[in-house]
């Protein structure tokens, strides 16, 4: 048997706007369905798919196009059950934001109107757990994509996997509408967020996402470290709730809304907050140009004011390889 595989082939599930696969990479991996099938039929479809790929592992063998990846780790575990479920199924967004990374697919359109995903990824999950081939005890949940709040099943999917003891949920939320399912997830230590807020003040935050919502922002993020500081088993769990902040040239990058920032986020209870390069769209439209001076600047600065202020700081880790090599 080989000792060679990928972690995330074995284990993980990622459900796309157009297709399911198994990398969690968003990158490579055989696709497994572009959604015809019916809820039972897809997930039995899921495992069979699954088998063959984790047979193929064991013997060293990896999908086509899957040889040259970075993300190939690791010794072959028994353990074969999905224990990360990848959500980036839709674009709708209520933020227009500047460096969106799915601006050609939304065209800059966002409103506040409340639409459905696809059901039938709820419906699959919930085969899956039937089936007892999700992990109880180990699930890490990613919510990406467009803006949970306007998603109509984010809610019957975060009560999904609170009934089913999922170890962990991450979500990346603009933080305009507030998730009262979201809040209990962070009371029962379930879930961390993060916020790009990305400005210390109203005028900021409107030229970079289009919406004059800041103080409604700062004021569901004050909300969420209320609710993660109820949590009695974790004493840190306020530190899960993060105010991210992208530096963006012509708009942020500057020390003034650094600082207004970083007191805005004390002011409000944040424990930890994360600093980090625009590349979403900067690696469509800056490909192959060195990485600008005002990055490097701005994260030792923002470190050093996180010092003074007590504040835990998160570098973001794709803007620290970046920057490792200088180019985008």
């Amino acid at each position: 048997m080989s000792e060679k595989y990928c972690y995330n082939l074995k284990h993980g599930l990622s459900f796309h706007q157009k297709n399911i696969r198994f990398c969690t990479t968003l990158q490579l991996g055989e696709i497994i369905s572009f959604y015809e099938e019916q809820p039972k039929d897809l997930a039995l479809k899921i495992l069979s798919t699954r088998k063959k790929i984790i047979d193929n592992l064991k013997e060293g063998i990896l999908p086509a196009g899957c040889e040259n990846c970075i993300y190939k780790v690791g010794k072959y575990d028994e353990q074969e059950k999905i224990k990360r479920i990848d959500l980036y199924y839709w674009y709708h967004c209520n933020c227009g934001c500047y460096y969106c990374s799915y601006r050609d697919e939304t065209k800059g359109e966002f409103s506040d109107k409340i639409k459905e995903g696809n059901p039938v990824i709820y419906k699959t999950i919930k085969e899956l757990y039937k089936l007892n081939e999700i992990d109880r005890n180990n699930l890490f949940v990613n919510f990406g994509g467009g803006e949970l709040g306007v998603l109509k099943e984010f809610p019957k999917l975060i009560n999904l996997f609170l009934k089913n003891n999922v170890e962990n949920i991450w979500c990346e939320t603009s933080g305009i509408r507030f998730s009262n399912e979201l809040a209990k997830a962070l009371r029962n230590g379930k879930a961390g967020l993060s916020i790009a807020i990305c400005s210390g003040c109203p005028e900021t935050y409107k030229k970079i996402k289009k919406r004059d919502k800041y103080k409604q922002v700062l004021n569901n993020l004050k909300k969420y470290v209320i609710a993660a500081g109820k949590c009695k088993n974790n004493q840190n769990n306020i530190s899960r709730v993060i105010s991210k902040y992208i530096i963006l040239e012509g708009f942020n990058n500057n020390k003034e809304e650094i600082d207004k920032w970083l007191n805005d986020s004390v002011n409000i209870g944040i424990k930890q907050v994360e600093i980090s390069m625009e590349f979403c769209w900067g690696i469509h439209t800056k490909k192959g140009k060195k990485v600008e001076n005002y990055n490097y600047e701005l994260f030792s600065y923002t470190e050093e004011k996180c010092k003074l202020l007590g504040l835990n700081l998160k570098k973001n880790e794709t803007s620290l390889a970046i920057m490792n090599e200088g180019i985008y």
